[in-house]
Order: C-alpha cells, then sequence, then structure tokens
C-alpha cells in the first residue's frame, strides 16, 4: 500500500511539471484530450440550452478550470467572513473530495472525521461553524441546505463544471505564477475546460496577482500546536525556533506555495510533499528527524488532537478585493 502510494505521488508530480514545464511526449495524449474536449463542449452545450431550474436563494461557485490546488478553499473563508460582516448568513456545500458518507447529502458537524466528511467541508465547518453540506449531486445539497437552513446565500466549495446545479454567480481562482500550464485540456494538460470558458465567468481571482480587483493574497496570523491550540506569532515562532530543527509536510495540491511561504517568514525548513489530499501518517511523521513539524490547516484536520508533539499548524487567511465582495452581496440585495 506504502508503495503504491509512493508511485501514485510521483506519478502526479511528474504529470504535474510536465504540464506546467511543456514536454513534448503529452502531444501522444492529444487524441484523448480531443475526446475531452467534445464530452466538456456537449455538456456546456446542454447547459447553456436548458439551464437548470434556479433555487430560492442565490448560489455562488468558488471553482476552477485547472486540476490541483489554487486557493479555493481560503477564498470561500474569506467570503464567510466577509459576508458575515454585513450581517449576511450563509451556507456552503461541496462534493467532499475523499468523503465516505453516504451517498445523501450529508451535514458536517466539527466532530465528525475527515474520513467522513473530507477535509476541506471539514475545515470550513470548524473555522466558520456555518452550515456545510456534502454530497456528490450539488443540486440535491443544496435543497437540503435550504431545507433546514434558510440563509441569504451558499456557497459552493468547486463545482463549477457540476452542470446539474444551477448559479447566480461563478468565480474562477487561479494561481498567477503557475496560469494554465501548457493551455491544453485533460490529459495533455491541466484543464477542465478550455481558457474560453474565463470569459464566461463572473469574476477571475488570482493568487498573487498583479490586478488589485482580481488579486487574491495569503496573510500569515500565526501558528498553532496542533495538540494543545497554544499561539505564536510568525516572528515569534522564529525566534523560539533559532537553532532547532524543523520540518514542513503537507498533502496540498501546490506545496510549493507553502514552502515558499516559510522561506518567506524566515524558518529554513527541510520540506516533504505528499500526495493532494493525503492524511499524513505516523509513519510519515516519524520519518522526519525534526524538532518542529510545521502542516497547513488542510492537513491539520485529518489528524487526532493527540497526535505527534512536535506539529505546529500555519494559519493564513485569505484577503480578497472588495468589489468582488459587493458584487456578490448585491446578489443578496436583489434577490430581497
Amino acid at each position: 500500500m506504502a508503495l503504491h502510494g509512493m508511485l501514485m505521488q510521483r506519478l502526479e508530480q511528474g504529470v504535474t511539471r510536465a504540464w506546467y514545464g511543456g514536454a513534448w511526449w503529452l502531444w501522444l495524449l492529444w487524441p484523448l484530450s480531443l475526446a475531452v474536449s467534445w464530452v466538456v463542449a456537449r455538456r456546456r452545450r446542454r447547459f447553456l440550452n436548458a439551464p437548470p431550474a434556479t433555487l430560492v436563494k442565490p448560489v455562488v461557485v468558488v471553482g476552477g478550470i485547472t486540476v490541483g490546488g489554487s486557493g479555493k478553499t481560503p477564498v470561500i473563508l474569506a467570503l464567510i467572513r466577509a459576508l458575515r460582516a454585513k450581517g449576511k448568513t450563509v451556507g456552503v456545500v461541496s462534493r467532499g473530495y475523499g468523503s465516505t458518507g453516504s451517498d445523501g447529502p450529508l451535514f458536517v458537524t466539527g466532530d465528525l472525521s475527515a474520513a467522513l466528511a473530507g477535509d476541506e467541508p471539514l475545515l470550513i465547518a470548524r473555522n466558520t461553524g456555518v452550515p456545510v453540506v456534502v454530497d456528490s449531486d450539488r443540486r440535491r445539497a443544496v435543497e437540503a441546505l435550504l431545507a433546514q437552513h434558510p440563509v441569504d446565500m451558499v456557497l459552493s466549495d468547486d463545482g463549477l463544471q457540476h452542470y446539474s446545479m444551477p448559479r447566480s454567480f461563478e468565480v474562477v481562482v487561479l494561481d498567477a505564477e503557475r496560469g494554465l500550464g501548457n493551455g491544453r485540456l485533460l490529459p495533455m494538460g491541466p484543464l477542465r475546460e478550455p481558457r474560453s470558458r474565463l470569459k464566461t465567468v463572473d469574476w477571475v481571482l488570482e493568487r498573487n496577482g498583479e490586478k488589485p480587483d482580481t488579486r487574491f493574497l495569503y496573510e500569515v496570523s500565526g501558528l498553532r500546536h496542533h495538540n494543545t491550540g497554544a499561539r505564536l506569532g510568525a516572528a515569534e515562532a522564529v525566534i523560539a525556533w533559532a537553532g532547532k530543527a524543523i520540518a514542513a509536510m503537507t498533502a496540498l495540491g501546490q506545496p510549493e506555495q507553502f514552502f515558499s511561504q516559510l522561506d518567506s517568514l524566515g524558518f529554513t525548513p527541510t520540506t516533504r510533499a505528499l500526495r493532494d489530499h493525503q492524511m499524513i501518517g505516523s509513519k510519515d511523521l516519524a520519518s522526519l528527524n525534526a524538532e518542529v513539524v510545521i502542516i497547513t490547516d488542510k492537513d491539520a484536520v485529518k489528524l487526532p488532537y493527540d497526535s505527534d508533539e512536535r506539529i505546529w499548524v500555519l494559519e493564513i487567511n485569505a484577503t480578497i478585493p472588495v468589489p468582488l465582495v459587493d458584487s456578490v452581496i448585491s446578489l443578496i440585495e436583489v434577490e430581497a
């Protein structure tokens, strides 16, 4: 099992490097990408010709057209904070990647496991306390949520390509550095839909982008000891851990972002990247020759609170453009 996981991790990393590095051999996959293009175009046409019936509350999709992490969940968290600051109530739906829950709607509470709920839905539920529903059928998830929680708005964590779910507003999240890679559809490239899809959405957000109205950034709020909840500021931690061996481990889709962030804060950790969504296991931790192990919040929700005493969690918040928040809130005002 460990060997299988290692092989999958290397395959995933190799393909990602090829997508963003322009490897020639990807042209061998061109026939498969043509088939994907046909399927994607057909689904899009069906949606445009016969859109799903609207729901009683606005639905905002925060999704992507590229495979892998681009910051969708931090943007969702930032939108929740912004909506709450304006006195609005909100709920979240998600497919719940990796969830082993039932086929029907699952209401996610903070005491569930990541294996049952999925890491991202659990992270949102624990960090915000808003109602979160996981279902492979996102429309069913929205209907279940609204039946029990008459919120002002529903946010969909990903689901841009889930065309059975109606939507009032679409936000695409990209990484400015990576962009669209080689610009090709799966499996030849990282795109779920062609780049022309960006012209049809309501907002494009770029992590670390250049334009103020389309840029979002990560701000570090500090580090949290996973077992006890004790907190240190980033500068405080750099001083406190001076001379100690530090390791950073994560199962993010783009681990380099996490590692670079730690470097910019003044840490010099040894690093290890796992497969996206993979749980950090006891064997992974035991392999680290370090006195401090730094992970992300997304990794932390998959661990029990009596985990390795060395674990600290880097806490971040995303800052999003005010015009985006105003546009989203205007949907509620129009609906009212």
